[in-house]
Protein backbone atom coordinates (compact mmCIF):
# COMPACT_ATOMS: atom_id res chain seq x y z
CA UNK A 1 0.00 0.00 0.00
CA UNK A 2 2.84 2.40 0.78
CA UNK A 3 4.49 1.99 -2.27
CA UNK A 4 1.26 2.54 -4.20
CA UNK A 5 0.68 5.80 -2.34
CA UNK A 6 4.43 6.76 -3.49
CA UNK A 7 3.74 5.82 -6.95
CA UNK A 8 0.21 7.52 -7.39
CA UNK A 9 1.89 10.68 -5.28
CA UNK A 10 4.88 11.29 -7.83
CA UNK A 11 2.56 10.92 -10.81
CA UNK A 12 0.03 13.65 -9.41
CA UNK A 13 3.75 15.75 -9.29
CA UNK A 14 3.67 15.27 -12.77
CA UNK A 15 0.22 16.54 -13.69
CA UNK A 16 1.01 19.20 -11.22
CA UNK A 17 4.12 20.53 -12.97
CA UNK A 18 1.97 20.39 -16.66
CA UNK A 19 -0.45 22.24 -15.23
CA UNK A 20 2.02 24.88 -13.50
CA UNK A 21 4.27 24.92 -16.82
CA UNK A 22 0.38 25.79 -19.25
CA UNK A 23 0.20 28.67 -16.45
CA UNK A 24 -3.20 27.31 -15.74
CA UNK A 25 -4.65 28.93 -12.87
CA UNK A 26 -8.63 28.67 -12.95
CA UNK A 27 -10.63 25.85 -11.48
CA UNK A 28 -7.07 24.98 -10.48
CA UNK A 29 -8.01 24.26 -6.44
CA UNK A 30 -10.96 22.76 -8.02
CA UNK A 31 -8.82 20.26 -10.29
CA UNK A 32 -6.30 19.50 -7.51
CA UNK A 33 -9.52 18.61 -5.44
CA UNK A 34 -11.12 16.34 -7.86
CA UNK A 35 -7.49 14.20 -8.79
CA UNK A 36 -6.72 14.01 -4.79
CA UNK A 37 -10.34 12.63 -3.87
CA UNK A 38 -10.80 10.49 -6.71
CA UNK A 39 -7.21 9.36 -5.85
CA UNK A 40 -8.23 8.60 -2.27
CA UNK A 41 -11.16 6.79 -2.84
CA UNK A 42 -9.20 3.95 -5.53
CA UNK A 43 -7.14 3.95 -2.21
CA UNK A 44 -10.02 3.79 0.35
CA UNK A 45 -12.41 0.94 -1.63
CA UNK A 46 -9.42 -0.66 -3.32
CA UNK A 47 -11.64 -2.72 -5.49
CA UNK A 48 -11.71 -3.67 -9.11
CA UNK A 49 -15.63 -2.52 -9.39
CA UNK A 50 -14.59 1.16 -7.45
CA UNK A 51 -11.56 1.52 -9.86
CA UNK A 52 -13.95 1.51 -13.13
CA UNK A 53 -16.51 3.42 -11.50
CA UNK A 54 -14.02 6.33 -10.36
CA UNK A 55 -12.23 5.89 -14.15
CA UNK A 56 -15.48 6.41 -15.71
CA UNK A 57 -16.53 9.45 -13.35
CA UNK A 58 -12.88 11.24 -13.90
CA UNK A 59 -13.35 11.10 -17.55
CA UNK A 60 -16.78 12.53 -17.42
CA UNK A 61 -15.24 14.92 -15.10
CA UNK A 62 -12.66 16.04 -17.51
CA UNK A 63 -15.30 17.10 -20.03
CA UNK A 64 -16.31 19.50 -17.87
CA UNK A 65 -12.58 20.61 -16.34
CA UNK A 66 -10.24 20.16 -19.20
CA UNK A 67 -7.18 19.74 -16.90
CA UNK A 68 -7.97 17.00 -15.43
CA UNK A 69 -6.87 15.15 -18.20
CA UNK A 70 -3.14 15.87 -16.87
CA UNK A 71 -3.64 13.86 -14.73
CA UNK A 72 -5.02 10.67 -15.99
CA UNK A 73 -1.98 9.07 -15.26
CA UNK A 74 -2.66 8.52 -11.64
CA UNK A 75 -6.30 7.47 -12.37
CA UNK A 76 -4.81 4.89 -15.34
CA UNK A 77 -2.76 3.70 -12.39
CA UNK A 78 -5.47 1.76 -10.65
CA UNK A 79 -6.96 0.82 -14.16
CA UNK A 80 -3.62 -0.97 -14.60
CA UNK A 81 -3.65 -2.50 -11.32
CA UNK A 82 -6.96 -4.46 -11.49
CA UNK A 83 -6.38 -4.78 -15.52
CA UNK A 84 -9.01 -2.76 -16.82
CA UNK A 85 -7.31 -2.02 -20.22
CA UNK A 86 -10.47 -1.18 -22.02
CA UNK A 87 -10.92 1.58 -19.28
CA UNK A 88 -7.93 3.03 -21.20
CA UNK A 89 -9.80 3.44 -24.39
CA UNK A 90 -12.53 5.89 -22.66
CA UNK A 91 -9.24 7.56 -21.50
CA UNK A 92 -8.06 7.97 -24.96
CA UNK A 93 -11.46 9.44 -26.40
CA UNK A 94 -11.95 12.04 -23.57
CA UNK A 95 -8.14 12.96 -24.31
CA UNK A 96 -8.83 12.94 -28.00
CA UNK A 97 -11.46 16.12 -27.65
CA UNK A 98 -8.71 17.94 -26.27
CA UNK A 99 -6.40 19.27 -28.60
CA UNK A 100 -5.22 22.89 -27.47
CA UNK A 101 -2.39 21.81 -25.80
CA UNK A 102 1.37 21.88 -27.22
CA UNK A 103 2.87 19.14 -28.50
CA UNK A 104 5.57 18.95 -25.34
CA UNK A 105 2.47 19.17 -23.15
CA UNK A 106 0.88 15.58 -24.96
CA UNK A 107 4.35 14.19 -25.10
CA UNK A 108 4.81 14.40 -21.36
CA UNK A 109 1.73 13.03 -20.87
CA UNK A 110 2.39 10.34 -22.71
CA UNK A 111 5.24 9.92 -20.75
CA UNK A 112 3.00 10.17 -17.63
CA UNK A 113 0.29 7.31 -18.95
CA UNK A 114 3.60 5.08 -19.77
CA UNK A 115 5.33 5.70 -16.46
CA UNK A 116 1.83 4.99 -14.69
CA UNK A 117 1.75 1.60 -16.70
CA UNK A 118 5.35 1.02 -15.38
CA UNK A 119 4.82 1.87 -12.00
CA UNK A 120 1.55 -0.12 -11.76
CA UNK A 121 3.07 -3.19 -13.32
CA UNK A 122 6.25 -3.07 -10.94
CA UNK A 123 4.70 -2.47 -7.82
CA UNK A 124 2.48 -5.42 -8.47
CA UNK A 125 4.94 -7.91 -9.53
CA UNK A 126 7.02 -6.77 -6.35
CA UNK A 127 3.86 -7.09 -4.06
CA UNK A 128 3.54 -10.71 -5.61
CA UNK A 129 6.78 -11.74 -5.18
CA UNK A 130 6.75 -10.49 -1.50
CA UNK A 131 3.96 -12.49 -0.95
CA UNK A 132 5.39 -15.10 -2.47
CA UNK A 133 8.15 -14.84 -0.09
CA UNK A 134 6.19 -14.85 2.99
CA UNK A 135 4.18 -17.96 1.65
CA UNK A 136 7.48 -19.60 1.26
CA UNK A 137 8.90 -18.60 4.83
CA UNK A 138 5.84 -19.31 6.65
CA UNK A 139 5.66 -22.86 4.07
CA UNK A 140 9.52 -23.46 5.25
CA UNK A 141 8.43 -22.53 8.67
CA UNK A 142 5.78 -24.69 9.03
CA UNK A 143 7.81 -27.88 7.55
CA UNK A 144 10.30 -27.14 10.10
CA UNK A 145 8.06 -27.53 13.00
CA UNK A 146 6.51 -30.49 11.24
CA UNK A 147 10.29 -32.15 11.34
CA UNK A 148 11.01 -30.68 14.62
CA UNK A 149 7.45 -32.49 15.54
CA UNK A 150 8.52 -35.77 14.02
CA UNK A 151 11.90 -35.98 15.25
CA UNK A 152 10.63 -35.26 18.57
CA UNK A 153 8.00 -37.96 18.04
CA UNK A 154 10.39 -40.24 17.02
CA UNK A 155 12.91 -39.96 20.02
CA UNK A 156 9.79 -40.39 22.50
CA UNK A 157 8.63 -43.17 20.44
CA UNK A 158 12.70 -44.90 20.90
CA UNK A 159 12.77 -43.89 24.16
CA UNK A 160 9.24 -45.67 24.79
CA UNK A 161 10.74 -49.10 23.86
CA UNK A 162 14.07 -48.57 24.96
CA UNK A 163 11.89 -48.51 28.65
CA UNK A 164 9.62 -51.30 27.03
CA UNK A 165 13.36 -53.46 26.81
CA UNK A 166 14.09 -52.26 30.09
CA UNK A 167 11.38 -53.63 32.06
CA UNK A 168 11.39 -56.86 30.11
CA UNK A 169 14.94 -57.46 31.22
CA UNK A 170 13.94 -56.62 34.23
CA UNK A 171 11.18 -59.53 34.63
CA UNK A 172 13.64 -61.74 32.33
CA UNK A 173 16.47 -61.10 35.06
CA UNK A 174 13.80 -61.53 37.91
CA UNK A 175 12.16 -64.90 36.31
CA UNK A 176 15.83 -66.34 36.00
CA UNK A 177 16.55 -65.69 39.68
CA UNK A 178 13.19 -67.01 40.46
CA UNK A 179 13.60 -70.38 38.60
CA UNK A 180 17.38 -70.91 38.89
CA UNK A 181 19.01 -69.65 42.30
CA UNK A 182 16.01 -69.91 43.85
CA UNK A 183 15.31 -73.19 43.32
CA UNK A 184 18.83 -74.34 44.07
CA UNK A 185 18.82 -72.09 47.48
CA UNK A 186 15.23 -74.53 48.10
CA UNK A 187 17.30 -77.16 47.67
CA UNK A 188 20.23 -76.45 49.28
CA UNK A 189 18.19 -75.18 52.66
CA UNK A 190 15.77 -78.66 52.45
CA UNK A 191 19.72 -80.54 51.98
CA UNK A 192 21.02 -78.67 55.17
CA UNK A 193 18.06 -79.45 57.27
CA UNK A 194 18.14 -82.80 56.87
CA UNK A 195 21.90 -82.77 57.65
CA UNK A 196 21.06 -81.30 60.73
CA UNK A 197 18.27 -83.65 61.32
CA UNK A 198 20.52 -86.63 60.83
CA UNK A 199 23.27 -84.89 62.90
CA UNK A 200 22.37 -83.94 66.17
CA UNK A 201 26.04 -84.02 67.76
CA UNK A 202 27.53 -80.91 68.65
CA UNK A 203 29.80 -78.69 67.20
CA UNK A 204 28.07 -80.18 64.17
CA UNK A 205 24.32 -79.73 64.94
CA UNK A 206 25.14 -75.53 65.26
CA UNK A 207 27.28 -75.13 62.22
CA UNK A 208 24.51 -76.35 60.09
CA UNK A 209 21.88 -74.65 62.08
CA UNK A 210 23.85 -71.55 61.62
CA UNK A 211 24.24 -72.54 57.54
CA UNK A 212 20.73 -73.08 57.35
CA UNK A 213 20.01 -69.78 58.81
CA UNK A 214 21.86 -67.97 56.46
CA UNK A 215 20.86 -70.05 53.21
CA UNK A 216 17.22 -68.52 54.18
CA UNK A 217 18.41 -65.06 55.05
CA UNK A 218 19.71 -65.14 51.31
CA UNK A 219 16.59 -66.85 50.34
CA UNK A 220 14.40 -63.96 51.52
CA UNK A 221 16.59 -61.71 50.29
CA UNK A 222 16.33 -62.87 46.48
CA UNK A 223 12.76 -63.14 46.80
CA UNK A 224 12.65 -59.27 47.96
CA UNK A 225 14.52 -58.85 45.18
CA UNK A 226 12.42 -60.51 42.61
CA UNK A 227 9.82 -58.83 44.00
CA UNK A 228 11.01 -55.66 43.53
CA UNK A 229 12.24 -56.39 39.89
CA UNK A 230 8.93 -57.73 39.32
CA UNK A 231 7.25 -54.79 40.61
CA UNK A 232 9.53 -51.78 38.98
CA UNK A 233 8.78 -53.77 35.77
CA UNK A 234 5.45 -52.91 35.49
CA UNK A 235 4.24 -50.39 32.91
CA UNK A 236 0.82 -49.16 33.84
CA UNK A 237 -0.16 -48.04 30.03
CA UNK A 238 0.35 -51.49 28.90
CA UNK A 239 -1.23 -52.97 31.91
CA UNK A 240 -4.09 -50.97 31.09
CA UNK A 241 -4.33 -52.05 27.63
CA UNK A 242 -3.85 -54.86 28.34
CA UNK A 243 -7.16 -55.07 30.26
CA UNK A 244 -9.41 -53.27 28.19
CA UNK A 245 -7.94 -55.59 24.96
CA UNK A 246 -10.94 -57.59 24.92
CA UNK A 247 -13.40 -54.83 25.02
CA UNK A 248 -12.12 -53.33 22.01
CA UNK A 249 -14.34 -56.12 20.42
CA UNK A 250 -17.52 -55.07 21.34
CA UNK A 251 -17.01 -51.48 22.69
CA UNK A 252 -15.66 -48.41 21.16
CA UNK A 253 -13.35 -47.89 23.76
CA UNK A 254 -10.59 -44.63 24.06
CA UNK A 255 -7.41 -44.41 26.32
CA UNK A 256 -6.35 -41.48 27.09
CA UNK A 257 -2.74 -41.53 28.84
CA UNK A 258 -0.48 -39.10 30.22
CA UNK A 259 1.57 -39.93 32.87
CA UNK A 260 5.16 -40.79 33.33
CA UNK A 261 6.93 -43.39 33.88
CA UNK A 262 7.62 -42.94 37.16
CA UNK A 263 4.46 -43.95 38.81
CA UNK A 264 4.75 -45.56 42.73
CA UNK A 265 4.52 -49.49 41.87
CA UNK A 266 1.32 -48.81 44.82
CA UNK A 267 -0.74 -46.41 42.27
CA UNK A 268 -0.04 -48.88 39.28
CA UNK A 269 -1.25 -51.51 41.21
CA UNK A 270 -4.09 -50.02 42.54
CA UNK A 271 -5.01 -48.22 38.91
CA UNK A 272 -4.81 -51.83 37.22
CA UNK A 273 -6.92 -52.77 39.52
CA UNK A 274 -9.23 -49.91 39.60
CA UNK A 275 -9.66 -50.78 35.92
CA UNK A 276 -9.75 -54.61 35.57
CA UNK A 277 -13.05 -54.61 38.05
CA UNK A 278 -14.50 -51.86 36.13
CA UNK A 279 -14.00 -53.55 33.09
CA UNK A 280 -15.46 -56.50 34.90
CA UNK A 281 -18.52 -54.63 35.65
CA UNK A 282 -19.13 -52.72 32.42
CA UNK A 283 -19.34 -56.03 31.04
CA UNK A 284 -21.62 -57.87 33.10
CA UNK A 285 -23.94 -55.00 34.14
CA UNK A 286 -24.13 -51.89 31.91
CA UNK A 287 -25.63 -51.42 28.07
CA UNK A 288 -23.33 -49.04 27.20
CA UNK A 289 -21.55 -49.08 23.78
CA UNK A 290 -18.86 -46.38 24.22
CA UNK A 291 -15.98 -46.61 27.13
CA UNK A 292 -13.33 -43.93 27.93
CA UNK A 293 -10.12 -44.26 30.22
CA UNK A 294 -7.96 -41.38 30.97
CA UNK A 295 -5.32 -41.41 32.84
CA UNK A 296 -3.68 -37.97 33.63
CA UNK A 297 -0.74 -36.97 36.50
CA UNK A 298 -0.87 -33.11 37.73
CA UNK A 299 2.09 -31.54 39.76
CA UNK A 300 0.38 -32.62 42.71
CA UNK A 301 -1.94 -36.01 42.81
CA UNK A 302 -2.45 -38.91 40.26
CA UNK A 303 -5.63 -39.33 38.54
CA UNK A 304 -7.78 -41.78 37.04
CA UNK A 305 -11.37 -41.29 35.38
CA UNK A 306 -13.42 -44.19 33.53
CA UNK A 307 -16.66 -43.54 32.38
CA UNK A 308 -19.22 -45.14 29.83
CA UNK A 309 -22.74 -44.16 27.89
CA UNK A 310 -24.51 -46.60 29.93
CA UNK A 311 -28.26 -45.85 30.93
CA UNK A 312 -28.91 -49.05 32.94
CA UNK A 313 -29.53 -47.94 36.87
CA UNK A 314 -27.23 -50.36 38.80
CA UNK A 315 -29.28 -49.03 41.79
CA UNK A 316 -27.73 -46.87 44.42
CA UNK A 317 -25.71 -49.47 46.77
CA UNK A 318 -21.78 -50.22 46.40
CA UNK A 319 -20.98 -53.98 45.42
CA UNK A 320 -17.95 -55.27 46.74
CA UNK A 321 -16.38 -55.04 43.44
CA UNK A 322 -16.93 -51.05 44.18
CA UNK A 323 -16.08 -51.85 47.91
CA UNK A 324 -12.81 -52.73 47.13
CA UNK A 325 -11.97 -49.94 44.67
CA UNK A 326 -12.93 -47.80 47.30
CA UNK A 327 -10.38 -49.55 50.27
CA UNK A 328 -7.65 -49.65 47.97
CA UNK A 329 -7.80 -45.65 46.99
CA UNK A 330 -7.96 -44.80 50.75
CA UNK A 331 -5.48 -47.50 51.32
CA UNK A 332 -3.16 -44.72 49.46
CA UNK A 333 -5.07 -41.56 50.96
CA UNK A 334 -6.71 -40.97 47.61
CA UNK A 335 -10.33 -40.44 47.01
CA UNK A 336 -13.02 -41.96 45.06
CA UNK A 337 -15.88 -40.73 43.63
CA UNK A 338 -18.57 -42.26 41.66
CA UNK A 339 -21.85 -40.89 39.37
CA UNK A 340 -24.80 -42.55 37.89
CA UNK A 341 -25.80 -39.84 36.20
CA UNK A 342 -25.20 -39.53 32.25
CA UNK A 343 -23.47 -43.13 32.25
CA UNK A 344 -21.55 -44.59 35.08
CA UNK A 345 -18.67 -42.43 36.09
CA UNK A 346 -15.29 -43.78 38.24
CA UNK A 347 -13.29 -40.95 39.45
CA UNK A 348 -9.75 -40.89 41.41
CA UNK A 349 -7.32 -38.96 42.58
CA UNK A 350 -4.88 -39.96 44.41
CA UNK A 351 -1.69 -37.68 45.94
CA UNK A 352 1.97 -37.96 45.51
CA UNK A 353 3.59 -39.27 48.74
CA UNK A 354 6.47 -40.54 49.20
CA UNK A 355 5.15 -43.89 51.40
CA UNK A 356 2.09 -45.24 49.87
CA UNK A 357 0.82 -48.56 50.20
CA UNK A 358 -2.01 -50.39 48.31
CA UNK A 359 -3.18 -53.68 49.03
CA UNK A 360 -2.60 -55.98 45.48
Amino acid sequence: MIKRILDKTLLFCIGTFLILCQGITTDLVAVWLVSLTIMALGLYFDTRQAVIVLMLLYGVLCLFLPPLFLFLPVICYDGLWYRCLWCYAYVLLVIARWDSYPEWIWLIAALGMLTSGLLSYGTQQSQMLSQELIRLRDTTTERDILQQARAREMLEKQDYEIYLATLKERNRIAREIHDNVGHMLSRSILQVGALGTIYKEEPLHGQLHSVNETLNEAMTSIRRSVHDLHDDAIDLEQAVRDSIRDMQEKYRVTLEYDMSRHVPREVKYCFIAIAKEAVSNIVKHSDADTVTFRFREHPAFYQMLIEDNGTVSHGDGEGIGLKNMRERVQNLGGTLHIHRENGFHIFVAIQKKEDTTCES
